[in-house]
């Protein structure tokens, strides 16, 4: 008898979470089509309480947090009771973190958020590897991270302020050697060229709702936070542009180069990411406004492509049991429909017509052509080169001799919603720009 009564509590409970998540995942969504239909309110600021607002640089940061959480709640196996709650509390910090006006609030969620991600790497990693990535991850971070939160406390004795909208006001000054250690505490976590080396090892260990965290969300993090600095700090930032926008830009076309080498799907897909950083870096370090905003529109357009591509190589993955493209070959004749999708994608990820991130590029280097006319031959090159690997990675998959071994389905219903959800408002946010401005 208590054996039935234990499995009809089970059996409840599991009913009631299986609710609960999608329960959850459809009133995020719903959150989002309300935040997308009550935009026009913003003129600057928007203020919840006296540390918490939101500005036209955080609100659809923060919308694209709702939105992220919504589908990877789908993802989630329902029996992960703890994957559940993990997610949940991320999202609240991840809310907290782009809608903190003090700099050290900020900091706190911002270093909380890369906790939780550590802790779903190391349990939920798919590799052998994942305990190695995880030290890759939280040391990269660690040794930059001390620095800055000292930076942050000299600001606030210094100013006796760590207020946004307050030291917005004030054109601030101070050693470029400190700032310039500063901004390696963000830098570190856009990644720029160079300081990239956890993020493939954090991307290949994950697992899939990782992946979706760790490029849609995350790396926008360090990105939401250089660009909160540069405002501030304008005239240390006149002094350190020219540096990083040469350095990101020879950075970004060199890795182009090195995603033409890769055999593995989700390391080449994580590359691509550095590569769009590297042009984000690149125009916001312009300090013009069409920098700021070109670096805006892609960072929300590269969280939703480069997250439903981690998605598709997963989808391969669970049909083959392998991310090398050698084997995942003649997908066209195996699983056509998904085959479309992932030209949909890789098409996006090159910046064609209509997708946002040709929006974004392209206000990105226009800023980067009026900061300076003879970086027009390095954006040609980026340009060709990025069209190059994403042809590259659709072509081998799709074309070619399929594997007789292999017996694929064509795909769960789930995922050709999840993949739909990613691509259609990355492809029809276009019709309306205004929203960004």
């Amino acid at each position: 008898m208590m054996v039935i009564l234990m499995m009809l509590i089970g059996l409840i409970s599991f009913y009631y979470v299986f609710l609960f998540k999608y329960f959850l995942s459809n009133f995020f969504f719903l959150l989002v089509l309300y935040l997308l239909f009550h935009c026009g309110f913003l003129s600057d600021w928007y203020f919840i309480s006296c540390n918490l607002s939101l500005n036209e640089y955080s609100y659809y940061l923060i919308v694209l947090v709702f939105f992220m959480m919504g589908l990877i709640l789908k993802v989630i196996n329902e029996n992960d009771y703890f994957c559940i709650l993990l997610n949940l509390f991320l999202t609240i910090v991840l809310f907290l973190a782009f809608s903190s006006m003090s700099f050290l609030m900020f900091y706190f969620f911002f270093e909380v958020s890369l906790i939780i991600v550590y802790i779903i790497i190391l349990k939920w990693g798919l590799g052998v590897m994942r305990l190695i990535s995880g030290y890759y991850f939280m040391f990269y971070t660690l040794f930059f991270s001390l620095p800055l939160l000292v930076f942050i406390l000299y600001i606030v004795c210094s100013f006796n302020s760590s207020l946004m909208l307050t030291l917005e006001f004030f054109h601030l000054s101070i050693n470029n050697f400190v700032y310039i250690y500063m901004c390696m505490g963000f830098l570190l976590k856009i990644p720029m060229y160079s300081f990239h080396g956890w993020l493939l090892k954090a991307h290949v260990e994950a697992p899939v709702f990782g992946s979706m965290v760790l490029a849609s969300i995350l790396l926008k993090l360090g990105t939401y936070g250089m660009l909160r600095f540069l405002m501030i700090f304008y005239l240390n930032s006149v002094f350190m542009a020219k540096y990083v926008l040469v350095f990101s830009l020879i950075g970004g076309v060199y890795i182009s180069c090195v995603c033409l080498r890769q055999i593995d799907m989700k390391v080449l897909v994580a590359y691509s990411s550095v590569v769009h950083m590297s042009l984000l870096l690149g125009g916001m370090f312009t300090l013009l406004k069409l920098g700021f905003l070109g670096s805006y529109v892609l960072m929300i357009s590269h969280g939703l492509c480069s997250s439903g591509l981690f998605y598709l190589v997963n989808v391969f993955y669970s049909e083959t049991n392998s991310r090398l493209i050698m084997i995942n070959k003649g997908l066209l004749i195996m699983m056509p429909s998904m085959s479309m999708l992932w030209f949909f994608f890789c098409s996006s990820n090159m910046a064609s017509p209509v997708s946002l991130n040709l929006v974004g590029e392209i206000f990105l280097m226009v800023s980067l052509v009026n900061w300076f006319k003879f970086i027009f031959f390095a954006l040609v090159f980026y340009s060709f080169l990025s069209f190059l690997y994403s042809l590259y990675l659709y072509s081998y998959i799709c074309h070619g001799n399929s594997n007789l071994f292999f017996i694929m389905g064509s795909g769960s219903v789930l995922d050709y919603y999840i993949l739909l959800v990613h691509w259609i408002p990355l492809n029809f946010m276009f019709l309306n720009l205004v929203m960004f401005y």
